[in-house]
């Protein structure tokens, strides 16, 4: 059986495969023939391998998760030296940030309380 536009069916109306797509003819490193790779230098085919779409999809995600876990490591190595590096200044000038601080809250700390009781006074309900 076969339709106007030359597609072979089978009884069931399945179209029958009768031209198989050459290896030339797809994308892709799975679409080079073995004697095609044969005749290739180790360049052609290394490039060749590289410049397939899925390879370099997969490159992104390895450098993805490389970048992820360098950054992981980074911060796990390097905490551990800035929690002592900010005790160390902190007890180096503890009278000092102490002194800033209390003044820095003694400064603000009226107009904060005055604001917050103007606020919740009756007459701004």
């Amino acid at each position: 059986m076969t339709t106007p536009e030359n597609i072979v069916l089978d009884d069931d109306g399945v179209p029958i495969l009768t031209d198989v797509v050459a290896a030339e003819q797809t994308s892709g490193t799975a679409a080079i023939a073995e004697n095609q790779l044969a005749t290739m230098s180790v360049e052609d085919i290394t490039q060749t391998i590289l410049g397939s779409e899925s390879i370099r999809h997969r490159l992104d995600d390895i450098a993805g998760e490389l970048t992820r876990n360098v950054r992981t490591q980074l911060e796990q190595l390097l905490r551990p030296a800035i929690e002592q590096a900010v005790t160390e200044v902190m007890d180096d000038s503890g009278s000092a940030a102490f002194d800033a601080i209390r003044q820095q809250l003694d400064d603000v700390l009226p107009d904060i309380l005055a604001d917050f009781l103007q606020e919740d006074s009756p007459g701004n309900s």
